[in-house]
């Protein structure tokens, strides 16, 4: 997949960030499988993301949030989703892992996302097998190809145990694509009372209805500024925001940063992997994918 020249590029560089997509059937419940290697220290943000399934290969990596401070399980860790940046640090290491979808979280866990929502926990066997043996295969695995091959398999082999998406999360997710602009809107498109609205958001996405259509207002954003290389906001922001004012509010309330402040940090991870993400054909809007069909 990658040439020796590439290699020694991203060697100089000091970080390496290889990006797959999964099986097509798959693809409604995981974002896409990543294989990271960072040959010097290495310091970053996590951006607000849904769940996350990770395995600490080789090195150590630390993650801190303000719910969260602590080195990554060291046999695989679950995050939930969050709604906020963490920074992620490395004094050298591989990390290998995927991204869930809402519905991914619903279909293969049988936590609620709101109970794990801006957190972090030992995976355990929560995949079907235990997570150590996962982490020894990936250990083993000498080539991407091998990693891709054993995520899919894992993700299909649980998927065949789980029962379907519920209707209602569904229903939620197909309204939230299209990013309504109050929760009484959110309900209505989604065809259910607020109530029931929230306790779906809280349960499949980790958040209430309100905070997450305010994420996902920043979130829309930021994919665009991620890929501008001299990103205006004034351009680039959601048409929802008042003003500026608003818009670097809020920016600060999800990254713990201004915009400008956040423009002349080092990104030496996410700044490749958007790269790596553009090459693959995977959009950095943050938005979901297609909605699930049944596996055949």
């Amino acid at each position: 997949m990658e040439s020796g020249a590439t290699r020694e590029n991203e060697r100089a560089s000091g970080t390496s960030v290889r990006i797959y997509l999964p099986d097509e059937r798959l693809r409604s419940f995981a974002t896409f499988y990543y294989f990271v290697e960072c040959f010097d220290e290495l310091e970053d943000f996590l951006y607000p993301e849904w769940g996350n399934v990770r395995f600490s290969i080789a090195g150590s990596w630390w993650v801190q949030s303000r719910e969260v401070r602590g080195h990554m399980p060291v046999d695989g860790a679950l995050f939930g989703a969050t709604d906020r940046a963490a920074r992620v640090v490395s004094r050298g290491g591989k990390t290998a892992g995927f991204g869930l979808t809402p519905l991914g979280w619903q279909r293969l866990f049988d936590v609620p996302a709101d109970a794990l929502a801006n957190r972090i926990a030992p995976l355990c066997d929560r995949m079907g097998r235990p997570a150590h043996t996962i982490t020894t295969e990936l250990v083993a695995h000498r080539s991407d190809e091998q990693g891709v091959a054993l995520f899919d398999a894992l993700l299909f082999e649980l998927l065949a145990t789980r029962p379907p998406n519920t209707p209602d999360a569904i229903a939620v997710d197909a309204a939230l694509r299209d990013r309504p602009r109050t929760v009484a809107a959110f309900a209505e498109a989604a065809g259910t009372d607020r109530r029931a609205l929230d306790r779906v958001c809280k349960r499949v996405f980790g958040f209430g209805p309100k905070r997450l259509l305010k994420r996902q207002r920043f979130l829309d954003t930021l994919g665009r500024v991620r890929y501008e290389e001299h990103p205006r906001f004034d351009d680039l922001r959601d048409p929802e925001y008042y003003d500026q004012s608003h818009f670097n509010h809020e920016f600060h309330e999800f990254m713990g940063l201004s915009p400008r402040e956040y423009l002349s940090a080092p990104r030496p991870l996410m700044g490749q992997a958007a790269l790596v993400q553009l090459q693959a054909g995977i959009p950095l809007s943050f938005k979901l994918p297609p909605p699930p069909e049944e596996l055949g």
